[in-house]
């Protein structure tokens, strides 16, 4: 019984330190950049490219915690991760980051080759190297941190050997840029001031919480409107999911924009908000994957 809960402990200090369900989404975002090429892809390369890409997430989530261990140990949301309470050492912390990143590098570049892994490789360096010191320096941190969530659909699309010139990956990275920033605001916004007494400068200061909702609700719309270029530029091909797409899409422009106007609590609303982002893109992100696998499997 002590080592099923001891089991279960680590398990949850590692789902934590990995960030589970935004590592699973980087994995499904790149996944859905093979699919959107409509070319016929092994499984093999299938897998490659998911589990590279999601252990290259878990990599940078780990070792950003190793780096900010002791800023996240200060702030109540982030206070209780491995790192930041003591549970794990920074040296157990960077073992498991490096060993992690250096498998993500090597399956892409066995199964998908050298470019894949340069790019995978490019945006892990510039996530922990340029992004996370940036934070402390600039509000522009949020925006110079987007190649690192809009490259996984591109590492996706060109390792299932789509064309580089091509421009509907583009689609992808954009719809990756302007779901990544309202994300991130919202998730800072109810510890604005804890990520300001620790020296975080991630938010504007001149931006109230009220003007940092509107302003992400534009994000949010430019997000929308992004998406429904998905069928247009033929990434979605079947019509009964173009007509999903372009429906989900409508549909939470409505719910965002409704619930955005009724903004009486900042941070319940920027919880909902948040919240119904993560199921939106991956109703987006799903619906493109189960695009691709019927394809596959009718033509």
């Amino acid at each position: 019984m002590q080592s099923y809960s001891a089991t279960m402990t680590n398990l949850t200090a590692l789902s934590r330190m990995i960030r589970l369900p935004l590592s699973a989404m980087v994995a499904l975002s790149a996944l859905a950049g093979a699919l959107a090429t409509g070319l016929y892809i092994p499984w093999i390369t299938l897998w490659a490219i998911s589990w590279g890409v999601f252990l290259l997430s878990a990599s940078c989530s780990v070792l950003n915690q190793v780096q900010e261990r002791f800023t996240d140990a200060l702030m109540r949301r982030t206070c209780r991760r491995p790192l930041a309470c003591g549970d794990l050492t920074a040296t157990t912390g960077m073992v498991i980051g490096v060993l992690f990143g250096s498998g993500g590098l090597a399956i892409l570049f066995a199964a998908t080759g050298m470019s894949t892994a340069l790019l995978g490789l490019f945006a892990t360096g510039w996530y922990l190297l340029a992004y996370t010191p940036m934070k402390r320096i600039s509000s522009l941190a949020v925006i110079a941190g987007t190649p690192c969530g809009a490259l996984p659909p591109l590492i996706g699309w060109l390792a299932a050997g789509g064309d580089p010139l091509d421009p509907r990956p583009l689609a992808l990275v954009l719809l990756m840029v302007l779901w990544q920033v309202p994300h991130y605001w919202l998730l800072a916004l109810p510890d604005r001031d804890d990520l300001k007494r620790v020296g975080f400068k991630v938010l504007p200061d001149m931006l109230s919480g009220h003007q940092l909702l509107s302003i992400s609700h534009f994000w949010i719309l430019g997000m929308v409107t992004v998406t429904l270029l998905l069928p247009v530029m033929q990434i979605v091909q079947l019509p009964v999911l173009q007509g999903l797409i372009a429906g989900l899409a409508i549909s939470f422009a409505v719910w965002a924009t409704h619930t955005q106007r009724k903004s009486v609590f900042i941070e319940k609303t920027a919880y909902k908000l948040r919240v119904g982002l993560h199921l939106y893109l991956g109703l987006v992100l799903g619906t493109i994957l189960l695009n691709g696998l019927l394809t596959r499997l009718v033509f």
